[in-house]
C-alpha cells in the first residue's frame, strides 16, 4: 500500500451496527493482522485482551469510555496494554540473528530511545 492510499483510506469509525457480530475467524484475522503491525526495534511489547462480557464493557464505557457508544456496541473490543520498561529486559534477545556488531549497536541505541519521546 502507497502511504498516499494508507492516508486518504484511513477512517475513525464511531457508530457500530451494535446487533453484528463478527465471526470467529473474522476474529483471528483481525488479531493476526494486527500483531503484524510494527514496533520500535520489533520488541512487540504490548498484549491484548478481548472484552467480551457486557457487563464489564458497560463499566468502562462508564467509567474510562467517556460514554462513548462504541465501547458497547462494537463487535470486539479490544484493551491493548503495554510493558513500557521492555526495552530493559535483555534487549539483545531482540537482535540475536543480527551480527554481533550490528546487535551491540543497535543494544546501545536502544537505552536513551525511550526517554527521547
Amino acid at each position: 500500500m502507497q502511504v498516499k492510499d494508507a492516508i486518504f483510506n484511513r477512517r475513525a469509525i464511531k457508530h457500530f451496527d451494535a446487533d453484528h457480530k463478527m465471526s470467529a475467524a473474522e476474529e483471528k484475522e483481525l488479531l493476526e493482522n494486527t500483531i503484524q503491525a510494527p514496533t520500535s526495534f520489533n520488541i512487540q511489547h504490548w498484549r491484548f485482551v478481548i472484552l467480551r462480557d457486557p457487563e464489564l464493557r458497560a463499566k468502562i464505557r462508564k467509567d474510562f469510555g467517556n460514554d462513548q457508544a462504541q465501547v458497547t456496541d462494537a463487535s470486539l473490543l479490544v484493551l491493548f496494554t503495554a510493558d513500557m520498561k521492555a526495552w530493559q529486559k535483555e534487549p539483545s534477545r531482540y537482535f540475536a540473528n543480527a551480527p554481533k556488531e550490528v546487535a551491540e549497536m543497535l543494544v546501545n541505541w536502544m537505552g536513551p530511545f525511550p526517554s527521547v519521546n
